[in-house]
Parts: C-alpha cells; structure tokens; sequence
C-alpha cells in the first residue's frame, strides 16, 4: 500500500476513561490509569533508523506521524509522552524503508513490542498489551480460515458437474468458516468487551444475508430481480448492524470511510430525499459521541455538495438546514460557516420540483416580462452574457438545437442577459437571429436574480414545465435535447 507521510500534532480526538478488563491484577490496572503513553519498540533490523508511530486519517493512502523515535544500534527505542493519551484506534509503526506494522491503541498505552518487519504476525511478542496479543493470535487464526476458504473455491472451481445438491455442500463449507470466525470475533467481544479490538473485529463483519432463493416462490414474476432486491434492500437496512457509531476510535481505522463510500455510492439510491434520509440515519446514532458527530456531519454534506447527479443538492439543501443553519455546526469557523450557509442559500430558491421564483423584468423591446406569466408548455429559463466566451457557443447552441427544434411544438426561451451593455446585447442578439427569445435584463440589480438561481458565471439553464415547476438544471444543451425529446415523446409528440 502506497502512504503518504504528513507531519502533524497526534492529538487524542476523544479522551478515553481507563476501563480495565475484569480479573486483571493490580498492576495491570495502575498502568491504565496512568497519563501519557509509553511504547517501548525493539526491532533489531531497523537499528539506528528512525521510526515512526502513525495513525489512519481515514483518507486511504495518508497517515498522520505523532511520534518519532530513533533506534538505537541494537534496535530499541521507546515512543514516549508523559502528558498526553493517544486517541483510541489502529495504528502503525512505520518506517523510512516503506517497512511497516500495526497495532491498536486502546486503554493499555504503557507496553513493549518486539518485531521482526519480515514476518510481523509469526514474530512480534506484546508484553503487557493484552489487546494486541489477542490481536495477532486473531490475525494468525484468519489466515488459516482465508487459506481453508480458498481450497474450498480452488475446489469449486475444479468440478465440472455441478449440480444443486453439490453446490448447496459448497455452500455449506463456506458458512461453516464463516461461522467460525463470528464464533470466535463473539468469544473475543465477551474477553474484552468495548475496547478497540473488540469494536473493531465486530465492525469487519458482515450482514448475514438470508436465503431468499428459499422463500421466494419458484413461479414467481422475475424471481431472480426479486431476490436480489430483497438481498440488496437487507444488506443496505442491515450494513451497520456491527459497527458503534458513538466510537471515535473509527476515525484512525483506515476501512471505515472506504466503507461509508461504498454505502452511498452502491447501496443508496440517487434519490435526494433517500439521501438525506441514509444521512440523519447515520449522523444520529453518533450523537452521544461528539467528534463522530462532527466526522459523520462533514462527510455527508460534503458527499451530498459533490454529488454529480442533478437535484441531489436536495439532500444538501436538507442537511445545511438542519444541522449548519441551526446552529449545531459550531465546530466550523465563522468564516467557513459562512461559506457553506452561502452555498445552502444559493440553491434553496431553484430545487427540481420548486416552483421557479417569478422574474419581472424589462425586456429588449421596452416592455417587461414576466417568467411566471409566460404561456408554454416548456420554457427554457437562461441566463447569459454576450461577452462570455462559454455563452459564445452555448447561446447558439439553444438557438439551434432547443429552440428551432422545440419551438414549433410550444416551447419558449426566457433569455437574461446578465450584463449592463445593451448595445453589446442588441449585437449579439442580431448576429445570433434570437429575436424569437423572450429577451430581458435586470440593469438596475433589483431582482436578486443571481441569488435566486445561483448565477455566479454564465451560461446557466433551467427547463421548466408548463407550472413553471423546475424540471432539470445544470444539463448540457446536448442533454437538455434528450430530455426534451422524450417529455414531448410522452405527449405523443415525435420531435427529431
């Protein structure tokens, strides 16, 4: 795995509260209520290299280095801070060599490891880190369950007859394993109940999916279809069945965006109001615990901002509302806050499916003009100047593609001109032959347009139906053409 190595403070995102293990000896719980952390290294390979404990910032290919050690020439060295806890989650020692292991960091921060970087699992000795020895002896027990499962599919893939009953003992094989690793993940959850192995072994679990090939009816309409989406519907209502929310120990686990990516990005329909819903879901069940909160905050409005499909920004809408406008966000700076409260602003007015805002505006003839008056059965909404070298080529574009082609059938453009130049406008108009838009302009600024319909830069386009209700937005006029075309296409209307 290719890292990227940046330098920053190693602060505890959230202090942890010893919570020492039943029947651990006195000792053993002195040493948790210690301050600070002390991690005594030996890995006699790496003498005299320097060494560095890092930590996952859930960005797949960073880590953050809060700690560096030089060994000595027997290859000892110790991590060492006196006045400050390390915050829960998995970590690595790291060296310049690309030479790397993990461990967990969890109540227990004063011990000692031993380590061969050559063979990591089948060398380190922990003393005194009871987590991390169960740890290895797990990661030991899992290579021997991957090493059975791939016999098993090496196995499969040999038979040449498969029939029903053979590949239900297949099956059966496969779950066995699986079983054996829940069994054993369970065993360690009771031993070692809320610590970072334990939550973190149960969150590489998976949802146990039923066999809906047994309860769907064989004559049943597209049985197949059916029971992937009962299998899919589970896994989505089920996929966070093993992973606690409240545990910021998930911030310096590297699996756990990666998983809140293919969450939203597979098992998430592109549907705003869906969106929203999976987000809050989420967000709130990290609420007791502020810095997931915070984390699981962030990553869905941002998810939501950059979503590429149109009308997502709903769900951004949704979120900035409840959680930035409300006043919950005070982790964000003034300035920040207010960036993000400017993005919620611009897109609250011009939602797919809002009714669009009316525009009174003067038009190039004298007059004005009303958005909302406007009598079509689709009226294209754009916003344009004739000095904009991206307007030079769309504008046309609409002429020739939208208008010439829709017109006939109804379909009206209501073009605002963003600029204050009337005679850069009336040239541009006659070059272009657009005196069959409904052409208008705000010289004096009093619509509040720009605000309205986030016109920030040109061109923008809206399509809106005979309500005046916002259909589409942010389309290329080449995609606007297909939309239309099957609009009318539904009416009974062939347009080509």
């Amino acid at each position: 795995m290719k890292i990227t190595i940046f330098l920053s403070a190693c602060v505890a995102l959230l202090a942890c509260k010893p919570q020492p293990q039943q029947q651990q000896e006195q000792q053993q719980e002195a040493v948790l209520l210690q301050e600070g952390y002390e991690i005594k290294l030996h890995v006699a390979k790496m003498a005299g290299k320097d060494a560095m404990l890092a930590f996952y910032q859930n960005n797949n290919n960073q880590v953050g280095v809060c700690d560096t050690v030089r060994l000595d020439s027997a290859g000892y060295g110790v991590f060492r801070r006196p006045d400050r806890r390390l915050g829960r989650g998995m970590y690595l020692i790291y060296f310049p060599s690309g030479n790397m292991f993990q461990l967990l960091i969890g109540s227990q921060q004063y011990f000692s490891v031993t380590a061969d970087t050559a063979d990591y699992v089948n060398t380190v000795v922990f003393e005194n880190s009871p987590e991390n020895t169960e740890f290895i002896e797990y990661q030991k027990f899992l290579q021997t369950q991957q090493k059975k499962m791939q016999e098993i599919e090496e196995e499969f893939a040999r038979e040449k007859d498969l029939d029903e009953k053979k590949r239900e003992q297949y099956a059966k094989r496969q779950d066995a394993i699986d079983e054996e690793v829940r069994t054993r993940i369970a065993g360690i959850r009771k031993q070692y109940p809320g610590t970072v192995l334990a939550n973190f072994l149960n969150f590489t679990l998976s949802p146990k999916i039923p066999d809906y090939s047994k309860t769907v009816p064989a004559d049943a309409p597209d049985r197949e279809n059916e029971i992937r989406r009962l299998s899919l519907y589970y896994l989505k209502n089920h996929y966070w069945d093993y992973t606690d929310f409240t545990d910021s120990m998930f911030l310096r686990i590297n699996e756990f965006k990666p998983k809140l990516d293919r969450y939203f990005t597979t098992l998430i329909v592109p549907n705003p109001d869906t969106l929203y819903q999976a987000c809050v879901s989420i967000i709130e069940r990290a609420r007791p615990n502020k810095t997931m909160f915070r984390y699981l905050t962030e990553y869905c409005i941002m998810h939501a901002f950059n979503h590429e499909i149109m009308g997502m920004d709903k769900a951004f809408v949704k979120l900035g509302e409840r959680y930035y406008l409300s006043g919950e966000a005070d982790w964000r700076t003034a300035e920040s806050l207010k960036q993000l409260t400017d993005e919620i602003y611009k897109r609250q007015h011009n939602l797919l499916g809002n009714i669009a805002l009316d525009l009174k505006l003067p038009s190039l003839e004298g007059g004005v003009v009303s958005l909302l008056e406007t009598q079509a059965p689709y009226t294209l909404l754009l916003f344009w100047e004739p000095n904009c070298g991206h307007c030079k080529t769309v504008v046309p574009e609409v002429k020739k593609e939208i208008f010439d082609r829709f017109a006939p059938h109804g379909l009206k453009v209501f073009a605002v001109m963003t600029q204050t130049d009337k005679k850069d406008w009336e040239a541009f108009v006659e070059k272009n032959q657009l005196f069959d838009f409904i052409n208008c302009w705000d010289p004096n600024r009093q619509s509040n347009y720009w605000t309205i319909y986030n016109v920030f830069s040109t061109p923008v386009l809206y399509l809106l139906d005979k309500d005046k209700k916002i259909i589409a937005k942010q389309l290329s006029v080449e995609q606007l053409v297909g939309l239309l075309r099957e609009e009318y296409k539904r009416k009974g209307i062939e347009v080509h």
